[in-house]
């Protein structure tokens, strides 16, 4: 068994962390209309992602593979922060940082209070 397959989870919220504090980092720090189409890959990502991982179904229909509304506040006040720091003098080095602790922080998050929908064949395997 190969580490793609060993741990979906894990790898399921490594992507989606790691793509959404990229997107934080860029907005951050690049001008206009660069945040806006990073925010667009993001949420195509985040769908690609999804199905790749089959965290879009009928099986799954109103269950996707989110966390509670603590998620949602998380990712939130990151997401103020790259916009306040947006056009600011200290962007530069204060957007890749950013990033990482989005990164550091929404992956510990998903991980501990994340849903994943485990592929009921996949389980009994």
């Amino acid at each position: 068994m190969d580490a793609s397959t060993e741990n979906p989870e894990r790898n399921y919220w490594l992507g989606l962390s790691g793509m959404y504090g990229l997107t934080l980092s860029v907005v951050a720090m690049a001008a206009w209309p660069w945040p806006l189409i990073m925010v667009a890959s993001f949420l195509l990502f985040a769908v690609m992602q999804a199905v790749c991982y089959r965290q879009l179904g009928r099986q799954i229909q109103g269950k996707l593979a989110t966390a509670n509304p603590g998620g949602a506040a998380l990712a939130g006040t990151f997401g103020l922060g790259a916009i306040l720091l947006q056009g600011a003098p200290i962007a530069l080095w204060a957007g890749p940082v950013l990033g990482l602790a989005t990164f550091a922080g929404t992956y510990l998050y998903l991980r501990k209070f994340g849903r994943f929908h485990r592929d009921s064949s996949a389980a009994s395997a």
